[in-house]
């Protein structure tokens, strides 16, 4: 059965449908989608995700950490799921901070996307390779200083260091002998990220600077 999604009225977040996820996107209804950001407070860094070359919507670009939409009958904290499934890593949805809701729409990606985002931080000091994401999902995970990644948001030519890491090739991450997971120095630039709607990159940038910093409040 394909997957069924909570239609709701952008003013109130009520319910006022359920239908595929293809008609969701084929008619552009609003529904819920679960963002999250891995922070690295102690290092000051930010982990985001490559996008799967093989995924329908922006394959190979920079994404948050964790995102997904919310099935019918979900609430914003079990999105949590979702970072089993690109993560391979369980997660405590206490340990999530909600920093608010945004309405997004564009017509990018799988059609028309009209969403209510929840967009949670959590600070998570493991490092890259002790995530396990699946290679259908994620082809890598990359971590960036969040000073640097201010720098290149006000500047599309700049490109600043990072922290690559590839999973190896399996179902989970799995290695085997021919194939192992690497951790690498790269770059990040503005382009590599997922075409986001106006500001958005830049209001999680300076939130997440924030959030580091121990500073209040966090908002979107």
């Amino acid at each position: 059965m394909a997957e069924q999604i909570d239609v709701i009225n952008p003013a109130t977040g009520i319910v006022e449908d359920t239908v595929s996820r293809a008609e969701v996107h084929a008619e552009g209804h609003w529904h819920q989608v679960f963002h999250c950001l891995v922070i690295r407070r102690e290092a000051g860094t930010i982990v985001f995700q490559r996008r799967s070359e093989n995924k329908a919507a922006f394959p190979g670009k920079l994404d948050l950490s964790v995102t997904g939409h919310l099935s019918a009958g979900e609430t914003p904290l079990d999105g949590v799921r979702e970072a089993e499934e690109e993560l391979g890593v369980r997660i405590d949805p206490t340990n999530l901070v909600k920093v608010g809701t945004r309405l997004l729409a564009d017509d990018n990606g799988e059609g028309q996307n009209r969403e209510l985002v929840h967009v949670f931080f959590m600070d998570d000091d493991r490092p890259l390779d002790a995530f396990n994401p699946p290679a259908d999902e994620v082809s890598a995970l990359i971590e960036i200083q969040a000073d640097h990644l201010l720098e290149i948001l006000g500047d599309p030519t700049l490109a600043r260091p990072a922290t690559v890491f590839t999973p190896a090739e399996g179902e989970c991450g799995d290695e085997d002998e021919d194939e192992q997971a690497v951790v690498a120095k790269g770059t990040m630039r503005r382009d590599d990220l997922v075409e986001g709607s106006s500001g958005y990159w830049v209001t999680l940038a300076v939130m997440a600077k924030r959030f580091i910093n121990g500073e209040q409040p966090l908002a979107i």
